[in-house]
């Protein structure tokens, strides 16, 4: 009878403790806030957030990753709030220049699924990708306009090994997932959400993290120019620990096999490397 009792108590443990190394994640943290939540880019210094708006995460810009030359990148500042009313502009825009102002629906994955995770990697089930640094993905053979350029390569790693970036990803799908041929019945946005699964799982491999990702429910604030403008319809960062985890991620085989997924599904992007608050 105590062995009866002692392994659903066991197991019980087992999934609290896993739920609580998930619970630490930092997409938690920044998706907790009450009220509408507001994805915010600017083009110059952000103003004072507006009354019952509270800052989640900020971060500024490095350069351009993907969708743009390195040396070129359009905004500056990227900061996540929530609260206010969703009708009404969540910051001042006094000092701005140009601003992306956008209500979004953040998702969090289950707690439970990344402390498992994360525990698999601890314990080296799950191991990080090996392999020499990728120089020039362009050459793998993938679609050149969604992967970095050689030149936003030498960019990255020209950064001091301590670097660890979070990169902010612009996400447009097309509406019919496009292998080869447009695949009706199979949207855009099923086909990249495929890869963004094993994309994710990759990026906790290297050492890093996802810190939000959210569907744009409704744009406040259109951006008046540069490669920002046009339909956007998600927005995601992840963080990496340094340059090289980010170009190792093409020697894990599951990923680039779920490159044809974001290929089929991604219509263009534009990721930019930054550096949090």
């Amino acid at each position: 009878m105590t062995i009866v009792l002692l392994v659903p108590a066991v197991f019980a443990a087992l999934v609290a403790l896993l739920w609580s190394i998930g619970a630490r994640e930092p997409v938690y943290a920044i998706s907790a806030g009450v009220g509408p939540h507001w994805f915010i880019a600017t083009r110059g210094e952000p103003g004072a957030l507006a009354p019952g708006v509270g800052e989640s995460w900020r971060t500024s810009t490095d350069f351009t990753m993907i969708g743009g030359a390195p040396d070129q990148a359009y905004w500056q500042h990227f900061i996540i709030a929530a609260g206010g009313d969703s009708a009404t502009l969540p910051i001042a825009l006094d000092q701005v220049e140009d601003a992306y102002i956008a209500r979004i629906q953040l998702r969090r994955p289950p707690k439970l699924l990344l402390g498992v995770l994360k525990t698999l990697i601890a314990f080296r089930i799950l191991t990080k990708p090996a392999g020499p640094i990728v120089h020039d993905p362009q050459a793998l053979g993938f679609r050149a306009d969604v992967m970095p350029s050689t030149a936003s390569i030498t960019r990255l790693l020209a950064q001091p090994p301590t670097y660890a970036p979070a990169m902010i990803n612009f996400l447009a799908y097309f509406k019919d997932a496009r292998y080869g041929e447009p695949r009706p019945g199979v949207s855009g946005r099923a086909a990249y959400m495929r890869y963004g699964l094993v994309a994710m799982r990759t990026v906790y491999r290297t050492g890093g993290h996802l810190l939000f990702t959210g569907r744009i429910l409704s744009t406040l604030r259109e951006p008046k120019a540069g490669p920002p403008v046009g339909r956007w319809d998600d927005l995601a960062a992840m963080r990496y620990p340094n340059p090289p985890a980010i170009l190792s991620m093409e020697h894990a085989p599951d990923y680039r096999a779920a490159l044809d997924d974001r290929d089929a599904g991604l219509e263009r992007t534009l990721v930019i490397a930054t550096t949090p608050k």
